[in-house]
């Protein structure tokens, strides 16, 4: 468990405040380079910017008020494990489904943006992708709000107490409650402030925040019904751990549509024109690259503790975008999308795997996340810049870009894959040791994850006929 009960060290005190502090200032650099609409008062800005990072910190607060801050001696001994394999279960196979319709809600959604105009989501917000988007998050709504109940009904003692003894349905109810309350402020944005400048919209950046810690805690909890063990390989690979794989390489492909789509399908011609990503720097798409390669590629590794799942997981996001591109037919003019992004992360991953791999061997494991992410950084530099080079027009690689890609890559992977290796194993943590998931089998939890799969095919066999009946709009 993370809370102690006796007063954190000062150093530790004011870790909270200091990680607040840099997702703040994080947040405020990712909109500048977003871009802000022009004919809006400043006041106005000011004010819709301070009331989303208000609901960050607010939610923020609670995670650390819940499961960081300090408990005293009473309360800590008052609390009373509640773990319900049979209701985590349930609740993965929820998180699992809504994060399948997400993404190709949001690749759908994507896909019509390109086709037929971005204007068209003012005056027609509730078109089909947005509907299956919604439709998708009130899902996983449903099933956080029956862990809340289960917390709430089924617990003993204070809120906090009850959120401890099942910390991992705790988790999972504040980050779909923060998705159910910054949802709607994306269309509450575009009727204030007009329509998106870039991907990197304020509302947008806090969808992503919601959807991929849903993924995340979504993983963790498939993993909680796993036996911990020491580090290994892929040996013995379970059904449930190649669920929570395909929940984290889902949460890839929507980092990389948020964090990379400004940078598909550009052309000479489309370069010429007044586009307000390009005003960011050059050398950003390589260190957001880096970034997403560290952060969830450190995360995957320490959460499931196996040596080249970070490889499976990147690879699977691969599969899952060619999947889409096939579908959609989404390759070919006039939507141009690729997968060239998910290729950045494939070098980079297989080297991490090989270095905790040859850690292993050794039987260091432990400590090795600082070497690791400087020698993602290193490959990512030798592949990435050629490789930016080969297949994309914008960035150039040059004098004036090869610096601040050499500069910032390397801190980005130290950065984030420190952030990644931490998250990793602080929710790893939070899961079910070995004794209780052995002596917990055969409560129901494999007739629930079969009748999750035939749920699932039901509902893309809906989502099919949803998709292959829509009207696409103008036509």
């Amino acid at each position: 468990m993370a809370q102690t009960t006796t007063p954190l060290p000062t150093p530790a005190r004011y870790c909270p405040l200091a990680v607040g502090a840099a997702v703040t200032a994080l947040l405020i650099l990712l909109a500048y380079w977003g871009g802000f609409p022009q004919d809006v008062s400043l006041a106005l800005l000011v004010g819709g910017l301070g009331l989303l990072i208000g609901i960050l910190l607010l939610f923020g607060f609670l995670i650390y008020w819940f499961y960081v801050s300090p408990l005293p001696e009473s309360e800590a001994r008052g609390i009373v494990a509640n773990r319900s394999p049979l209701a985590r279960e349930i609740i993965a196979s929820g998180s699992t489904i809504m994060a399948i319709l997400i993404v190709i809600g949001l690749f759908w959604d994507e896909l019509w943006h390109r086709l037929y105009g971005v204007g068209l989501v003012v005056d027609d917000f509730w078109w089909r992708p947005h509907i299956l988007i919604y439709a998708s998050m009130a899902i996983n709504s449903l099933f956080a709000l029956g862990g809340m109940a289960l917390i709430t009904w089924r617990g003993h003692g204070t809120l906090r107490q009850r959120f401890l003894a099942e910390p991992l349905l705790g988790l999972m109810t504040l980050v779909a409650g923060f998705q159910v309350v910054t949802a709607p402020l994306d269309p509450m944005w575009h009727q204030v402030y007009g329509l998106d400048i870039t991907a990197w919209s304020l509302p947008h950046l806090f969808l992503w925040i919601g959807l991929f810690s849903v993924m995340v805690v979504g993983s963790s909890v498939q993993l909680s019904l796993v036996p911990t063990r020491a580090w290994r390989g892929l040996g013995g690979f379970t059904l449930r751990e190649g669920i929570a794989a395909l929940l984290l390489a889902l949460g890839v492909v929507l980092t990389l549509q948020f964090g990379t789509t400004e940078w598909e399908a550009l052309t000479p011609a489309s370069l010429t024109r007044d586009r307000p990503f390009l005003q960011r720097p050059e050398w950003l798409y390589l260190v957001v690259m880096m970034s997403i390669c560290a952060f969830i590629g450190m995360l995957g590794l320490h959460l499931f503790r196996r040596v080249g799942v970070t490889t499976l997981i990147f690879t699977l996001a691969l599969g899952v975008r060619l999947l889409l591109l096939t579908v959609f037919d989404a390759a070919s003019p006039p939507a141009n999308l690729g997968f060239y992004g998910n290729l950045f992360l494939l070098a980079p991953g297989l080297t991490l795997d090989l270095w905790y791999a040859y850690r292993l061997r050794r039987g260091k494991v432990e400590g090795s996340a600082l070497v690791g992410s400087l020698l993602m950084a290193a490959v990512m530099l030798l592949v990435g810049i050629p490789l930016v080079a080969e297949v994309m027009i914008y960035p150039r690689i040059n004098s004036s870009t090869l610096p601040g890609m050499i500069v910032f890559t390397p801190l980005a992977a130290l950065v984030f894959g420190a952030a990644g290796a931490r998250v990793g194993t602080w929710l790893r943590a939070h899961g079910q040791t070995a004794d209780q998931v052995e002596a917990e089998a055969g409560t129901g939890r494999e007739r629930i994850l079969w009748i999750g799969a035939g749920a699932l095919v039901a509902v893309l066999a809906f989502v099919a006929l949803f998709i292959t009946t829509a009207t696409p709009p103008l036509t």
